[in-house]
């Protein structure tokens, strides 16, 4: 299965990772688009196990070193945050966005390119959930 259709509701995701992955999950988005390396389910709970153990996550999927995550994959990178108006410089930047659902006090991330949502771990738009950008993590990289 490709990356890019693993959802958070996928029943063989660990619960971990259903309940709170969507940053862990855009990782995974990440370094399939940049490295071509793509991931199971099995492979995304396996990684969820290796990290927590490497101390990169925290168990309830919080991610406390995504530039470690990546460069486990040979993806260097540094992060920063920025402005929800900020895009990032094609080649050489990506985005991990983070968003709060209308009315509602739900923060979620997700990947976006030029303010355009390309994965989405809980797929908000086919429920027609609105949201609005609160920040972006911005990732400088090389492969």
């Amino acid at each position: 299965m490709f990356i890019e259709k693993i959802l958070q509701s996928n029943a063989e995701l660990f619960k971990d990772i259903q309940k709170s992955g969507c940053y862990f999950l855009s990782l995974h988005y990440w370094i399939f688009v940049l490295t071509g390396f793509d991931f199971t389910v099995k492979d995304v709970n396996f990684n969820y196990q290796r990290f927590l153990k490497l101390g990169y996550i925290r168990n309830d999927c919080y991610i406390l070193n995504p530039c470690e995550i990546l460069g486990y994959y040979k993806v260097f990178s540094k992060v920063r945050y920025e402005s929800p108006l900020y895009l990032p410089k094609a080649g050489r930047e990506f985005e991990i966005t983070q968003v709060k659902l209308k009315d509602k006090a739900f923060i979620h991330f997700l990947v976006m390119d030029n303010n355009k949502v390309i994965y989405d771990s809980l797929d908000l738009n086919s429920k027609g959930k609105k949201f609005q950008i609160i920040s972006k993590r911005i990732f400088n990289y090389f492969v």
